[in-house]
């Protein structure tokens, strides 16, 4: 009985039913709406995005946490994609002037290893995500917990991004290794 309440509990609080009616509601308007109406939207179910920030789909926010929304910062000028995860059971740092490309994953959490009778360890173990100002994560990236994201960086398409990135830094692979260092350019 114990274990079921605990099943129910964690549902309880992984369930946010403004936002998913605003994701419902989202689903439902044309692709034409403007990012700008996304991002009003998204904000008026609780989230800190910038009004100057272009969200062109819906987003799929992910946590066990009952406040895990309010995890989620999104900076100004910053442009997100269609398709993106983000799982907040930690705080997730978006900086201005960030481009998040499509099907990228922001993995706040993750689980210890168990003994061999259960791998995965029940304690979720969450780590903030730090995307600092200037950066571009290309189509399909995944940046695990823990990560920062020094300004300016590139992460190229499909990179598993599982330490942290200097800044002004062009990464890419599985794992993300650093390529090349980004000249400086107009700051």
């Amino acid at each position: 009985m114990n274990e079921s309440k605990g099943v129910l509990g964690q549902w309880r609080d992984s369930v946010h039913v403004r936002f998913s009616l605003v994701n419902l509601a989202l689903a439902l308007t044309p692709p034409f709406v403007s990012g700008f109406v996304r991002g009003k939207v998204y904000r008026l179910a609780g989230l800190d995005v910038s009004r100057t920030s272009f969200i062109m789909g819906n987003v799929r926010l992910i946590g066990g946490t009952r406040h895990h929304l309010r995890n989620v910062h999104v900076g100004s000028g910053s442009i997100i994609s269609t398709n993106v995860t983000i799982n907040s059971d930690a705080m997730v740092s978006i900086g201005d002037n960030v481009t998040i490309g499509p099907y990228v994953m922001l993995y706040t959490s993750s689980h210890d290893l168990g003994p061999g009778s259960r791998r995965c360890n029940v304690a979720v173990i969450a780590r903030p995500i730090v995307i600092e100002e200037g950066c571009w994560l290309a189509v399909g990236v995944t940046v695990l917990p823990g990560v920062t994201i020094g300004h300016g960086s590139v992460i190229a398409a499909g990179a598993v991004v599982d330490k942290d990135v200097p800044p002004d830094s062009f990464v890419q692979g599985v794992p993300a290794v650093v390529v090349r260092k980004l000249p400086l350019g107009n700051r």
